[in-house]
């Protein structure tokens, strides 16, 4: 049976100098900051609902005149009005709305997309150049939502928890 003599023992810990990282707790290294963060989420939503709204001026298929693609069209861009509300007001359910929006939309314009990959179309009919390449534009500004909504979310609690500490 092996006996365990603890880290002090062990020749690693007598080769190496351990430092105290005490003091870098406090400090922490962040790319790009909660406003920048909440800006872009907020330009890129607007963005997205720009060219989300573009299915029904560009697209030749008959398929998104009908009143399903109708109805999801408008829970689409109500669910979107109600983030950037949300957003506006700088509340965590507005960043993760956000992000659940992008995601949807994500795997929507993927699976609108589908056909290039696999030879057949599952949403609807094939769509035309224009609209793949309106998709490609739409899922790129929709991963820069998802990207600064996850950010938002995290750099607010961060700071909520640091202006509760201070008081």
């Amino acid at each position: 049976m092996i006996k365990y003599n603890g880290i002090r023992n062990s020749k690693y810990h007598q080769s190496e100098k351990m430092e105290d990282f005490s003091s870098d707790i406090k400090i922490k290294k962040e790319k790009t900051s909660y406003q920048f963060n909440h800006y872009l989420l907020i330009i890129s939503l607007i963005v997205l609902a720009i060219i989300g709204t573009m299915y029904f001026w560009f697209d030749d298929r008959s398929e998104f005149y009908e009143p399903f693609w109708i109805i999801i069209l408008s829970i689409w861009q109500i669910w979107l009005i109600v983030s950037l509300c949300f957003i506006f007001s700088r509340r965590k359910i507005g960043y993760i709305l956000g992000g659940i929006l992008a995601w949807t939309t994500i795997g929507f314009l993927l699976l609108d997309n589908f056909h290039i990959v696999f030879d057949m179309s599952v949403v609807t009919s094939k769509p035309s150049f224009n609209i793949i390449m309106k998709n490609f534009i739409e899922i790129i500004v929709a991963g820069l939502v998802v990207f600064s909504a996850h950010n938002s979310f995290h750099k607010i609690k961060f700071l909520n928890d640091t202006t509760k500490s201070e008081s």
